[in-house]
Order: structure tokens, then sequence, then C-alpha cells
């Protein structure tokens, strides 16, 4: 596990350092549409990577999976600060596929290195090591571009990628390697709820990322990064603390918690004023990070052997997609309503729409 959250600390914050500084660096090529295109080519390759990930894992073992995409993250880097947009286009997309299969790959190994009564704790400690890259390296990005220049930050971001590689040396050598054929997705009723409760909370986590500093133009600057600063911490803190209680006493309960604390994150955001800011990011970061640690669980404790992988995918995907539908479904809502309203409508949307999939799929 530790060999594991090393890899995981290495590749996560050479991916996290360059989210945050290649956008600027695409606007000076093609402008804010660019920055866009770059942001949307790698998170739908990540998701075309999770997706395709089980079947390579399958077909060629973890270990081998995991070391072509540390190798797929880390060799773009070179060319990522280019002075040609199809290029920076192009690496972000491959960077993007490298990411997805590492996170599946690495995601259902943490899976099987812990028994099935402390698998939500060791999951808590592989989310940790995955999550303190994105708060750490988020902000360092932009501060290394502008202190180090592109190419000595590409290097670095290429460096920090291969040294992922020398944790594979200490990861278990025997795999238990099932056949392509006989891969599988775990059963859409038993899935539903779990993923359908992630998504939701990243749902949150994007809208509120994107829109806070202009949905509360009064707090100040210092404000809004540490509310950010806030909810990444309580995050990662709740998604590590909520492991045991899962395996003691079950996801279910954490889940339907993860979703009452989002759903009251989003009304106090309808505030104006630091505290309901800051409160409001603080709950939103614990209601994911508890989401993040029960819907996994509940996602790995109904898959087969065979479907482990699947089912990481499948938590991956719809991590993914709950940030990138958070961002583009509120600012439309927003569009429309204004920001208070919206953050009131989202809270009110998001308890129906979670009250609809439990009671289809888990009520019985």
């Amino acid at each position: 596990m530790l060999a594991l959250s090393g890899l995981m600390v290495a590749a996560m914050s050479s991916f996290y350092l360059l989210l945050s500084a290649v956008p600027a660096h695409i606007a000076t090529l093609g402008g804010d549409l660019a920055a866009g295109l770059a942001t949307g080519a790698l998170m739908a390759t990540t998701i075309a990577g999770e997706l395709l990930a089980p079947r390579l894992i399958a077909r060629f073992g973890r270990r081998t999976a995991l070391a072509i995409a540390l190798l797929v993250l880390a060799i773009p880097c070179i060319v990522t600060f280019s002075g040609s947009l199809p290029l920076v286009l192009l690496s972000c997309a491959a960077r993007g596929f490298g990411l997805g299969v590492l996170l599946v790959a690495a995601c259902g190994l943490a899976a099987t290195l812990a028994p099935p009564t402390q698998r939500a704790e060791a999951m808590g400690i592989y989310g940790v090591a995955s999550a303190i890259p994105a708060i750490l390296c988020v902000p360092l990005g932009p501060w290394a571009l502008s202190a180090f220049g592109p190419a000595a930050t590409a290097t670095i971001a290429t460096a920090l990628a291969l040294a992922g590689l020398v944790s594979l040396a200490h990861l278990p050598r025997r795999e238990e390697r099932v056949d392509a054929a006989h891969h599988s997705l775990p059963a859409l009723r038993s899935a539903a709820w779990p993923a359908t409760s992630l998504a939701l909370g990243a749902i949150v986590i994007g809208a509120t990322i994107t829109f806070l500093p202009l949905a509360h133009r009064e707090a100040s600057t210092g404000t809004i990064m540490l509310a950010l600063l806030i909810q990444g911490l309580a995050a990662a803190t709740a998604r590590w603390a909520a492991g045991r209680p899962v395996d003691r006493h079950g996801p279910q309960g954490a889940m339907i918690a993860g979703i009452a604390l989002a759903v009251i994150a989003m009304l106090c955001l309808a505030f104006s004023g630091d505290i309901a800011v800051l409160a409001g990011m603080a709950l939103s970061g614990v209601a994911f990070g508890v989401l993040q640690s029960a819907s996994l669980a509940q996602l790995l404790s109904r898959a087969a052997p065979n479907q482990i992988d699947g089912a990481s995918a499948l938590w991956n995907a719809a991590y993914d997609a709950g940030l990138g539908l958070g961002g583009l479904a509120f600012g439309v809502l927003a569009a429309t309503t204004g920001y208070a309203a919206a953050f009131v409508a989202a809270g009110a949307g998001l308890a129906a729409l979670a009250l609809l999939v439990f009671r289809l799929c888990e009520a019985r």
C-alpha cells in the first residue's frame, strides 16, 4: 500500500502540476476557446481510458498496464508547452488517456490489497495519496511556470510521472489474470445508486470550484482561496476518516448522510457572506469525501472478482462525469436564474434525483 501510495503521489503530482499551468499557456496560442478545448480533450480521453482500462488490465496484467499508463502520462509532458496548438491538444488528450488507465488499475489494486473487512479503510489511504497532489500542485502549477519557465516545468512533470515506475518493483508480482472475454461490469441495478451518489457529490464539487468566485463577488480573493483550500482538505480528511466506520457499519448510511450534507452545502452557498461561503465549501468537501469512500466500498462489495476493475472504471467515470457536468449544468442554470436561486434549485434537484434513484434501485 505504501508503494502504491508513492506511485499515486508521483503520478498525480505530474498531472495536477500541468492541469493548472497548461491553460495559461494554451490561451496564448488560441484564446479562451483553446483553453476550454484542452480541458475538454483531457477529460474526454480520461473517461475513455477508464472505460478501456479493464480490458487492458485483463490482457496485459496490472503491473504492465500501470507501467504503460505512467509512460503515456509522462512522455507527452515534453511537448505540452509547444508553440503548436494541435500538438498541445494532442499532449493533453494522451495524458488524459494515461490518467484514466492509471486510476482504474491503481484503484483495482488498492481494493485487493486489504481483506474485505478493511477495504474501505485501505481505499481511504489510497484516496488521501491521490488527493494530496491536488491540494499542493494545483496552486504550484502557475507559479512553477512563471518561476522556472515552460521547459523546466515540463521536465519536472515528466520526471514526477517517471518516478512512479520505481514503485512498480514493490507491487505484487503475482496477479489473478482474468480473461478479457470474462471481464464484465457490475449489474446496472446494483451499481446505479453508488455511482449516482458519487456523481451527485462530484457535481457539487464541479459547480463550486468553477463558479465560487463569480457567485460570491462580495467575498475577497483571500476568502475564496481559503474556501477552496478548506474544501480540498475536508474532502481528503473525510474520505480517510470514513473508511473505518464504513467497514464497521456498512456504506448505505454514509452515502445518505453524504447526499444530505451536499444538499445543505448548496443551500448554504445560496446566502452571501464569508461565513456562508466557508461553511458551504467545508460541508461540500466533507460530503464528497464521505461519498467517495462509501460509494466505492458499496460498488466493490457488490462486484464479483472479475468485476473489480469494471467497478473501479465505473466509479472513476462517474467521478469525472460528475465534475464536468457540475460546471456545465450549473452554468446554464445560473445564467437563467441567477446564482443564489441556482444554488437552491441545484440542491433541490440533487435531493430529488437521489431520492428517485434510491427508491428505484435500493428501497427493497
